[in-house]
């Protein structure tokens, strides 16, 4: 589909898809964290995503990069980029202090695990929001988590928009009104969304 074939009324629809479920996922992280949570679309478009420059400037700096990609009539995969500072902040204001302060193998596991909870909560509600809005059957599939470099989040991205075929993507971010944490939420998604949204058009 080229750029000119998306008409300003099939944006707005679009743009729709994107607030509904970015709504969804920041209620839900709002429900786990007990915190205000804003979503701020960064931008979207046609195309695979491009390098998010953020990633570069940390470094060496460790970052959480949750996947969950989905199957059925649209394609793709939602992606909780969250660095180690952001999950050190989260894990200090939700878990007990003696959690947090003690530095063994189960305590790890809990922090990582109240993390990753989090993470799919929203992801998973994000696809309902595309599948109920679109009106299609699409299935999650079990969550991917890898701690990497924030330097070589941009070669991961682009290794998966070769291999999703990325037609469209959404960068955005769930930013804490209070904790000052602000993870990226990526979508990178296959040519089927931007066919089948279309058919939301009323001619």
């Amino acid at each position: 589909m080229n750029k000119e074939e998306l008409s300003q009324v099939h944006i707005e629809i679009i743009e729709d898809i994107i607030l509904e479920s970015l709504y969804r996922a920041a209620v839900s992280m709002e429900q786990m964290l007990k915190i205000r949570i804003k979503p701020k679309i960064m931008g979207f478009g046609l195309g695979p995503i491009k390098k998010i420059s953020e990633f570069d400037d940390l470094g060496r700096f460790k970052v959480n990069l949750m996947r969950v990609a989905f199957r059925g009539e649209i394609n793709g995969a939602l992606y909780f980029v969250i660095n180690n500072h952001e999950m050190d902040l989260i894990n200090k204001v939700n878990l007990p202090e003696s959690v947090v302060t003690t530095r063994n193998t189960q305590t790890k596991m809990m922090k990582h695990d109240f993390m990753s909870e989090i993470e799919n909560l929203i992801a998973n509600q994000s696809i309902a929001a595309l599948s109920e809005f679109l009106g299609v059957r699409v299935i999650p599939e079990v969550p991917v988590i890898r701690n990497m470099r924030g330097d070589l989040v941009n070669d991961y991205l682009k290794n998966e928009n070769e291999q999703i075929n990325t037609r469209f993507y959404v960068k955005s971010t769930l930013t804490g009104a209070v904790v000052n944490i602000s993870p990226y939420f990526l979508w990178l998604i296959d040519e089927n969304f931007l066919r089948i949204s279309k058919l939301n058009i009323v001619t």
